[in-house]
């Protein structure tokens, strides 16, 4: 027995047997609740599993306390986040010669180029004669319909010797979701544990040059290294049971799909517990020396410490939500009712970089589609920012609030609440520092707490849209915020002088990190177990300033509700800071995702303290499916309603009518 286990003090899990505990490492730094889905197979299949969060590198004591390593791999140059170092590479190579398994999940959305880079010199070095594609895969024939617009090929398990992935209960699996994955091409097609379709394409660089003996495209696959074993596969896939860091490719109305999915997570997290079945995988061969200067970004060249840093933690994971919260709570009479049903446009659509006011026949063709579409809400941007007295040109002013009005004319006859929102995009009004990543270097958004864009650009913003409310107080019903764009804020971003400032305020280490340049900023938080203190500290006073905005509103109206729409669902510092400041005991905060099942991420998020209820993007050609069942499940069991963004809706001479489209969505919300 280990002596630790005789320490009262440790964790239970510390006597756990190295062959049955796995450790998560995420160079993006996820919040927990999203790895939810990534790791419940593994759990499943009798895994510990364990995440460390802030300090996403290899130490050498790893190496004799898990047997398994799921690196989920970075999102540099192309979004900012931690990277693979030279010492992560040295560890990884004696992980797997000493009988273990190094799971690498790479990013496959458009971004962690330099990551792939890295682990394909790695797999070159090892001699697996397998390689990371950096183009997401297509697939022109499949038919699924996703939120995000853009469904992925799916994928077959392989057999591995006769049965697929060697499972003893001879499953055959038909064809299933994977979430987003690129090529990944080997030279032993023995190595492939999933491929795609033969349909399966790349845009650029051409199709793999080593396709499989079916012609389809390979997106899973391993080999064995030492007496230890190398698997590859999208950190997408690998997540494709539950929510992430992006929007579900998931089906909408193919739940049983997933099933699948799970099946085959499920069935390749029990083979890696089978040293004896990886014999069908084929063998390392020679391999070439590791060659890192020709790197597109820089890749650091440190050893690895025999420890993490004091102060940096591991948690278990899944983490299990209280079902008592699954729904939110102090939800209106209307939304308990009726759910949220919105059509999502923007007030003054943008046109040549310029808002224009919609004309007065757009209006009246909008308000058609609310009413034929049995919608209870309209958000969309209302352009306040036009209408701050202090910042915005007189013109500018005078067109947001014809605007504003001509929308109040034709909603006050109807049923429909309206939702004004402002776009973050929007918000900033005069040069100020930019946000900054990782290795310091600017980026398109706004420095997060840069004074210049709360004081002049949410702050008048907002106060705008908080005296619109005071005056239509029977119309408006909440006040939104639009976190537009794909990426936002980040896990490995906010080292601008301004967020420097306050997010050491409290360390107590002098002028030593106070004189640090933006480029060595997060690598001397992440080696001194510094970087959830930071990120904690950041989160609180982006919650501050949101509150002081809120308290703001409140001042101006009482019983208004908050609205968000994301890109995705909310785990970063800053959206969660916003959430935190805006949210309230008495009242949900409105969120609006491309999300399918938020029931027990939020009802993790209800466990901290943040109360949401959640409308689901619903993407018009959804309606057009025979199975009203699972559609109306999905809108009004798994969520709180939907959203319909209005430049997705047929309107007049389209091939679908403005009436035939109402009685569709009459239909669903019965």
């Amino acid at each position: 027995m280990r002596s630790g286990c005789l320490t009262v003090v440790l964790l239970l899990s510390a006597c756990q047997p190295q062959a049955r505990r796995l450790l998560v490492l995420d160079l993006a730094l996820s919040e927990p609740a999203l790895l939810n889905g990534t790791v419940q197979p593994w759990r499943d299949e009798g895994y510990h599993v364990e995440y460390r969060r802030f300090y996403p590198h290899l130490a050498r004591a790893d190496l004799d306390r898990y047997r398994v390593l799921l690196f989920l791999l970075g999102r540099e140059p192309e979004a900012p986040s931690d990277a693979i170092t030279a010492g992560d590479l040295a560890l990884l190579t004696e992980w797997v010669l000493r009988g273990g398994v190094a799971v690498l999940g790479y990013d496959a959305d458009g971004e962690g180029y330099l990551d792939r880079w890295t682990a394909n010199r790695w797999l070159e070095f090892l001699g697996t004669g397998i390689s990371i594609g950096d183009r997401l895969l297509e697939d022109t024939t499949v038919r699924a319909l996703t939120t995000t617009g853009r469904p992925q090929p799916w994928v077959e398990a392989r057999t591995v010797g006769d049965e697929p992935l060697g499972s003893p209960l001879g499953e055959v699996y038909e064809a299933f979701p994977l979430d987003r994955n690129n090529v990944v091409t080997v030279s032993d097609h023995a190595a492939l544990l999933a491929v795609t379709s033969r349909h399966a394409f790349v845009r650029a660089p051409r199709p793999p040059r080593t396709p499989s003996p079916r012609g389809a495209a390979g997106v899973v696959a391993a080999a064995r290294v030492g007496d230890g074993l190398v698997l590859v596969i999208s950190r997408h896939a690998l997540g494709a049971l539950g929510p992430q860091f992006r929007p579900t490719t998931a089906p909408l109305q193919q739940p049983d799909a997933l099933q699948r999915t799970r099946g085959f997570l499920t069935a390749l997290a029990r083979w890696t517990r089978r040293p004896a079945e990886w014999a069908h995988v084929p063998p390392a061969a020679r391999g070439v020396p590791v060659a890192l200067q020709q790197a597109p970004v820089p890749v650091e060249l440190v050893p690895p410490p025999l420890l993490p840093p004091v102060g940096v933690d591991t948690i278990a994971l899944p983490l299990i939500a209280d079902p008592k919260l699954n729904r939110a709570t102090s939800v209106p009479e209307w939304l308990r009712q009726q759910g949220m049903r919105v059509l999502w446009a923007p007030l003054l659509p943008a046109r040549d970089g310029h808002h224009v006011v919609r004309p007065g026949a757009s209006l009246d063709s909008l308000v058609t589609l609310l009413d034929v579409g049995g919608f209870n809400l309209l958000g969309g941007d209302a352009d306040p920012a036009g209408a701050d007295s202090l910042h915005a040109r007189w013109e500018e002013r005078d067109a947001v609030r014809r605007a504003w009005a001509a929308a109040v004319g034709r909603l006050e006859p109807t049923s429909v609440a309206w939702i004004p929102v402002l776009d973050y995009g929007h918000a900033r009004r005069t040069p100020a520092d930019s946000s900054r990543g990782t290795r310091g270097e600017g980026l398109a958004a706004p420095c997060a707490l840069d004074s210049v864009l709360w004081a002049e650009g949410l702050s008048g913003a907002y106060g705008a849209l908080g005296r619109l409310a005071a005056e239509q107080r029977t119309l408006v019903i909440a006040l939104g915020l639009d976190i537009d764009g794909p990426r936002g804020y980040s896990m490995g971003q906010e080292f601008c002088d301004a967020a420097w400032r306050r997010g050491i305020a409290g360390f107590g280490t002098g002028a030593r990190l106070d004189s640090l340049p933006p480029g060595a900023r997060y690598a001397a938080l992440r080696e001194a177990g510094l970087l959830s203190r930071y990120y904690r500290a950041l989160e609180d006073e982006i919650a501050a300033r949101a509150a002081a905005l809120r308290d703001r509103i409140l001042k101006e109206r009482r019983d208004v509700y908050f609205a968000f729409r994301l890109p995705q669902p909310p785990a970063d510092w800053f959206t969660l800071g916003l959430l935190r400041g805006f949210g309230l005991p008495d009242r949900p905060l409105l969120l609006f995702t491309p999300e399918l099942r938020t029931r027990q991420l939020l009802s993790l998020y209800r466990t901290g303290g943040l109360n949401l209820a959640h409308a689901v993007a619903l993407p018009p050609a959804s309606l057009a499916a025979r199975d009203w069942t699972s559609l109306r499940h999905l809108v009004f069991e798994e969520n709180d309603g939907f959203w319909l963004a209005a430049d997705e809706a047929p309107s007049l001479g389209k091939r679908v009518s403005l009436d035939s489209l109402g009685r569709l969505l009459r239909r669903l919300a019965r």
